[in-house]
């Protein structure tokens, strides 16, 4: 018995003996706050815990050295760490977000890394957005970064806006909202207004310069916008904000965020209204937004839910003013449907109908899945439905001095009825359905992605009379005087290897293989039905270069083909006033739909990169040479509805060279600041004044690429105060492909051009941001009181010029407003 007991008692000495105890905290490494109910885990064994509110834990079991602690939470990287290598008494673990963790694919591949991606490119996080986005579009918020430029219709920001990277408008930047294509596939433009206050639902924009990538869609010329949209949270929130500004603008909007439910599900929901009277005369814009996202998360399957969008309606501003107005207080503000003019004003206007209005809807569905395989493989997926609707009615007056320009008389009405004081609807209607997987692999020296994307189109396009005086007997509103089927298909894959050849040197290389097919069929009247097609190979290479962990230059070279929008090829719209379709014709007279007469664009893009980065220094350099064959470019012509008219030049040639820096010389002081300079020239081109006579236009400068651009600023965050001034300087740019040889033109062609000032004036302007965060009766503890001072010193520019017509940019103007949050 007696030597029973003393094994007993050497056996439980030995095991306590054993027994280990580890405490640590697990924080979120951005934020620093801690994280509840994490997850912490001896790899192998069933010795593990939970943390608690203060992110707390503490494990106590018979581990050793060689074990594995595992620390993971949803939304967030899963650390590991060896024992052996913890030497310390209170083990600190700062896990990184997962800014969308069932897209993880496409922010690896998509989401350059600073020193070590060889692309140029700018990240806006979740943090930064929130502290001073207001009511800003995103073309107006993404203008400070490096060569990017913006312009608004109405000239205060809401409504219709234009974003521009290099000087290329947004038709040739990648615009992509969680991995999914959002340029229109007929039209390649971007609708900003019918995704309005998305930058409240916002974890990460990425904006890349220069030749786009494929594993967000569509190839890009310009550069490519990804929008990540995650706005979930570990904790429970519910936001209320009011704004109100100049222009009787205003924003109302709501927020709640679930917080993580049964360490499974997490809800997000948005409601939002913005409402302004415009700068400009009968401007108006009223947008309505909502965002649902719902997410679970599995053992290896994560899956979100998203819808988002809201019905819009506007007053039309799309066309510019004299260039003589734009210094004027009075007369700048002025919205014509149509306008004459001299050196001296306006000989001849015609104001803009209050009738002229827009009224749009584009729901987006997606279901966004990703699957782990194992520790190496994971599978995403995103499936998405886009339903376009809506219209806009303008002012027909012109349709009058056209022969039947409505096809009254070959629909059998009374010939001696022209219709007067016509008010023209164009309705739309469209939807795209599609699926986009990727599949990636981390391998020993890197990571490889494979991806493919499959999109239809489909879109059904009328006009009809919606209001007009002298109108024939029998003729109502459901009338059309035009109607056509568009279509467009997009079946296209990629490979992307990102591959550590050492330490210090990455490779990177990817190709992109895209077949587009456009189609027009069920024309109503003339009949007109043809397809083109195209099939595109995207190249691109880079390599990366790490001198020490502060210190890196890059080199890349990418080719990027892609084809014209549908318009380009046929303007069925205005098919009764005797437009037809771009094509060669046979002998026999009939159109050959294989040969278009506007083709594809190509450019071959070399870019180098330099960039130091330390803890409170960051610069970049970049230069960049763009050599395009057959670039798509405007002629100084507008359509009846303000977008420029475009057509291909032989030979352009784009350099430039872009610099930014951002310091920080203590905690709570940023000083940031941009400079882009670039050339941007017409090698070899014409300009078409007729089918058989043209203008030689090499070596003239391309229309709306400024020479210079600059962005300098500060950001001070004393306690809870933050404060943001930021200045803008757009260097003078040409508003067509004549540029200083316009005297010239005008004496060897006179009567083509109808005005002589052909430049957009350089400007400077300066905006400024200040906030107080606040916790009110010690529960409102997410609230701020806020106000934005837009063109603080009050300069009368224009942003933006189209042959004749400039677009001017608001005085002075204001907003403020609070946002209690619980």
């Amino acid at each position: 018995m007696k030597k029973t007991i003393i094994l007993f008692l050497l056996i439980t000495f030995q095991t306590f003996a054993q027994l280990k105890t580890l405490n640590g905290i697990v924080k979120d490494f951005e934020t620093k706050t801690f994280l509840q109910f994490s997850n912490v885990l001896i790899k192998g064994t069933n010795i593990g815990t939970t943390t608690d509110e203060l992110g707390r834990f503490s494990l106590t079991g018979n581990f050793n050295d060689s074990d594995t602690l595992v620390v993971s939470f949803v939304g967030y990287k899963t650390s590991v760490s060896k024992l052996s290598e913890i030497n310390t008494d209170l083990f600190i673990v700062e896990l990184k977000k997962i800014y969308l963790p069932s897209q993880t694919i496409l922010i690896e591949a998509s989401v350059g890394k600073k020193g070590f991606t060889p692309i140029s490119f700018d990240k806006i996080s979740k943090e930064e957005i929130q502290k001073d986005y207001i009511v800003q579009d995103i073309p107006n918020y993404l203008s400070q970064l490096p060569s990017t430029t913006f312009y608004s219709e109405n000239g205060n920001g809401i409504g219709y806006n234009y974003l521009s990277i290099r000087g290329f408008d947004q038709r040739r930047i990648s615009v992509s909202i969680n991995g999914i294509p959002q340029n229109d596939p007929e039209d390649h433009n971007v609708y900003w207004l019918d995704f309005p206050d998305l930058l409240a639902s916002t974890e990460l924009i990425q904006v890349q310069r220069g030749s786009g990538s494929g594993v967000v869609g569509y190839p890009a010329i310009g550069g490519s916008i990804n929008i990540i949209t995650s706005p979930f949270s570990e904790k429970p929130k519910f936001n209320l904000s009011a704004s109100y500004g100049s222009y009787n603008t205003r924003k109302y909007s709501a927020s709640f965020s679930s917080g993580l439910l049964n360490n499974k599900y997490s809800i997000y929901t948005k409601l939002s209204q913005i409402l302004s009277s415009g700068y400009r005369n009968s401007s108006w814009s009223k947008l309505n937004s909502y965002h649902l996202s719902v997410v679970r998360y599995d053992y290896k399957l994560t899956s979100q839910l998203n819808l988002y969008g809201g019905p819009i309606s506007d007053g039309l501003a799309y066309t510019g003013i004299a260039k003589f107005a734009v210094k004027d207080k009075e007369r700048r503000k002025d919205n014509y449907s149509y306008w004459e003019a001299d050196e001296t004003g306006y000989t001849y206007t015609l104001d803009r109908r209050s009738d002229e209005i827009e009224n749009f809807s584009q729901p987006h569905f997606e279901l966004l899945n990703e699957y782990q395989l194992n520790d190496k493989m994971k599978l995403n997926s995103a499936l998405f439905l886009v339903i376009g609707s809506g219209f806009f009615d303008y002012d027909g007056n012109w349709s009058v001095y056209y022969d039947d320009y409505f096809r009254l008389e070959q629909n059998g009405y009374d010939s001696s009825m022209v219709p007067t004081s016509a008010l023209i609807r164009a309705q739309v209607e469209n939807k795209q359905i599609g699926w986009i997987p990727k599949f990636s692999y981390e391998h020993p020296n890197g990571q490889l992605i494979l991806g493919g994307e499959f999109r239809i189109h489909r879109s059904d396009h009328w006009g009809n009379i919606n209001y007009a005086e002298n109108l024939p007997a029998g003729v109502k509103k459901d009338y059309q005087y035009y109607f056509y089927n568009g279509a467009k298909d997009i079946i296209g894959g990629f490979i992307h290897e990102s591959y550590n050849l050492t330490e210090n040197i990455n490779l990177l290389g990817e190709l992109q293989l895209a077949y587009h097919q456009y189609r027009i069929y069920n024309e109503k009247y003339v009949g007109n039905d043809f397809s083109v097609d195209g099939l595109f190979l995207n190249p691109r290479v880079g390599i990366n270069y790490k001198f020490n962990e502060y210190q890196n230059v890059f080199i890349s070279l990418a080719r990027v083909t892609r084809e014209p929008r549908l318009k380009n090829y046929y303007d069925a719209a205005e098919s009764s006033a005797g437009e037809i379709p771009q094509f060669e014709l046979s002998e026999e007279g009939s159109f050959n739909f294989s040969a278009p007469l506007v083709k594809p664009e190509t450019m071959n893009d070399l870019e180098f990169g330099f960039s130091h980065q330390t803890n409170n220094l960051t610069v970049n350099l970049n230069l960049y040479y763009m050599l395009f064959q057959n670039e798509i470019v405007k002629n100084g012509k507008v359509d009846r509805f303000g977008q420029p008219i475009t057509g291909n030049v032989d030979r352009t040639t784009h350099t430039g060279i872009e610099f930014s820096f951002i310091f920080t010389p203590f905690e709570n002081l940023e000083l940031f600041g941009n400079a882009t300079y670039s050339r941007n020239t017409i090698s070899e081109g014409k300009h078409y004044l007729s089918e058989t006579q043209s203008i030689d236009i090499s070596g003239n400068k391309i229309s709306g690429f400024p020479d210079f651009l600059s962005n300098i600023g500060m950001q001070f965050s004393p306690n809870n105060f933050y404060f943001k001034l930021s200045a803008k300087y757009v260097g003078k740019f040409y508003s067509d492909n004549f540029d200083e040889n316009i005297s010239y033109y005008l004496v060897q062609f006179p009567g083509f051009i109808d005005y002589n000032d052909n430049f957009n004036d350089e400007y400077f302007v300066v905006d400024l941001y200040g906030s107080y965060e606040m916790n009110l009766f010690n529960s409102l503890t997410n609230s701020k009181i806020f106000i934005q001072v837009n063109n603080l010193f009050d300069k009368l520019y224009s942003g933006y010029a189209i042959g004749k017509e400039y677009f001017p940019a608001a005085e002075i103007n204001f907003i403020a407003g609070i946002q209690v949050g619980l």
